[in-house]
């Protein structure tokens, strides 16, 4: 399961995409993480992009971008 570790979130979006940029996951809550599926089928092992927009509780705004790698 993939998902970030943050305390006093307000608003949450994070987005996986794969190697051509398609959107295979999406989700507005902070307690919701990956879990290599798409469309009901295990994911290929390959490296798969990230990207979180977080709003906090004192104000704060922050967008980071990564990569996980997804192995069997």
């Amino acid at each position: 399961m993939f998902f970030p570790f943050v305390t006093g979130v307000e608003n949450f979006h994070m987005l996986i995409f794969n190697r051509w940029g398609e959107i295979i996951f999406e989700t507005f809550d902070v307690k919701i993480g990956w879990d290599g599926y798409y469309r009901g089928q295990l994911c290929q092992q390959d490296v798969y992009v990230w990207k979180a927009n977080v709003n906090f509780i004192d104000g704060r705004s922050i967008t980071k971008a990564g990569d996980v790698t997804l192995l069997r």
